[in-house]
């Protein structure tokens, strides 16, 4: 498994470096997430972040083994359905998932120890509408490799 405080930390930095994410949220359950939207204020754009589930790799021996951390983090804004389409807020937040993966390669590139064993080639953007009926925004899940 990753180190949570670490992945955390993380994901918060990411967010102060992006000046438009207001706020950065771990959520471990639909539940907590839906109750968490409740507290965003109309048209911000928030970064949540999900507790990753971990799986050994296949084939891993005793001495190699490993693990694939599932990983996936959102950029959402709440907005008003009666004054804006989903599309229209897909367009707003779309430069900000740009934005954090540049980031995430930059710092992957830059040595940075919570994305060591990221695996690029799972990179999986996905736009992400009607979301708890008030939500639009982006998801990106990606895998990371630990011992």
């Amino acid at each position: 498994m990753i180190d949570l405080k670490e992945y955390r930390e993380y994901w918060e930095s990411v967010a102060n470096r992006i000046p438009v994410i207001t706020s950065c949220m771990g959520v471990t359950v639909d539940d907590e997430m839906g109750h968490r939207l409740q507290e965003i204020a109309m048209d911000t754009a928030t970064l949540f972040w999900i507790v990753p589930n971990a799986q050994a790799r296949k084939g891993a021996g005793v001495d190699a083994y490993q693990e694939d951390n599932t990983c996936v983090v959102f950029v959402m804004t709440k907005y008003d359905r009666q004054r804006r389409s989903a599309v229209e807020a897909l367009e707003r937040v779309q430069p900000v998932m740009e934005a954090l993966k540049q980031l995430l390669m930059d710092d992957m590139a830059g040595g940075c120890p919570a994305l060591a064993g990221l695996d690029v080639g799972t990179l999986s953007t996905i736009p992400e509408t009607g979301f708890y009926n008030d939500f639009a925004g982006w998801s990106l899940g990606f895998t990371l490799r630990s011992e």
